[in-house]
């Protein structure tokens, strides 16, 4: 079936399940080598086009978006879920003392590169379309926006709330380059919780305990690492098979007996409620969705844009590769099969000109 943008949709049942994620089977094919300059700027102008007339965009991110700052994703080209890639489930991480020695044996290798990527042009030029106006939706503030430790923040709300960029990613890449109003969705990878009592660490700090706890296990890690393979798109690392009960992982030093885990979403854990509610509102009152670098497998950013379509509020993904919109059939889609940080760029600065 053809949609009215002349794109094919393709049943559901081309795309198989696992987990409740949408698993696409097909690979993408290399954003860099896909269009030509000439092709590129049409694809830009389609994407121009669709935001000139709208006041209130809000915009969905996914790993795609941050390739181009070299984190590698799941399903994309070069996505990790195509070289056999499995990423730490939640309960796995909650349950198992030897997985945990496990996914810090692995970030101790890993970390570093992912906590050194820079945010690329497709992230400066979000940051300019909000700057300018073109993404960013105003909301009334509500007090189950926030979690509960931060509860106390509201009473010093204006009554009203900005949003420009809803991400999935935990690269911390969208502030960096400038953008103000951020929500990540699944968290962010740069503090660290402790499951027992709920404080939170700064990863690094962390890192550099864990290092010097691990010093004769790491150089022996780095002696079978190959550099020429590229991080996993969590931040850990592919290794050569290790001991990993030698691993001594610090306990939290305020209760002494619970353990850290990174302050981000795992695969089979869920978005807090607050989060879920805000998202929700911004899709509310917003005249567009941006979905950039996301084929929407993941239901938590996938939710969003269906009941964007059901409210009637129209969606342009730029992304390479077929997403989850296209395959559930859901109308009022503009897709822009293109490569996110030169398609960005060149629309923002169509409208900067």
């Amino acid at each position: 079936m053809v949609n009215l943008h002349g794109h094919v949709r393709v049943s559901a049942s081309h795309v198989g399940r696992l987990g409740g994620v949408y698993q696409a089977g097909k690979r993408p094919a290399d954003p860099l080598s896909l269009l030509g300059e000439d092709q590129l700027e049409k694809k830009a102008q389609m994407l121009t086009e669709w935001l000139q007339n709208k006041k209130s965009v809000l915009c969905i991110t996914g790993a795609g978006l941050s390739t181009e700052s070299g984190i590698p994703d799941y399903r994309g080209h070069k996505g990790s879920y195509h070289r056999g890639h499995k990423p730490m489930i939640h309960q796995q991480y909650m349950d198992s003392e030897f997985q945990r020695k496990r996914y810090w044996g692995r970030s101790m290798i890993g970390w570093k590169k992912f906590d050194a990527a820079e945010p690329n042009k497709g992230h400066f030029a979000l940051a300019a379309l909000e700057k300018m106006g073109r993404i960013g939706v105003k909301l009334e503030d509500q007090q189950s926006f926030y979690e509960p430790d931060d509860e106390f923040e509201f009473s010093f709300s204006s009554g009203l709330r900005d949003l420009a960029i809803v991400t999935q990613n935990v690269d911390s890449l969208h502030q960096r380059a400038g953008s103000r109003q951020v929500v990540q969705l699944h968290g962010g990878g740069k503090l660290l919780r402790c499951m027992s009592c709920g404080k939170r660490k700064d990863r690094n700090e962390f890192h550099m305990e864990l290092e010097s706890a691990n010093r004769g296990w790491l150089d022996e890690a780095l002696q079978g690492y190959d550099k020429s393979l590229d991080m996993r798109p969590d931040g850990d690392a592919l290794i050569k098979e290790m001991d990993y009960d030698h691993v001594h992982v610090p306990h939290c030093p305020h209760c002494n007996k619970g353990f850290f885990k990174p302050d981000v979403v795992f695969f089979g854990d869920t978005v807090p409620k607050n989060r879920v509610k805000l998202c929700e509102e911004a899709v509310k009152v917003s005249d567009g969705i941006l979905v950039v670098g996301s084929s929407l497998a993941v239901h938590s950013a996938y939710r969003h844009v269906r009941s964007a379509s059901l409210l009637g509020i129209p969606t342009a993904i730029v992304n390479v590769g077929e997403t989850r919109a296209e395959t559930e059939g859901l109308n009022h889609i503009l897709k822009v099969e293109a490569p996110a940080g030169d398609t960005l760029s060149l629309c923002a600065e169509g409208f900067h000109s």
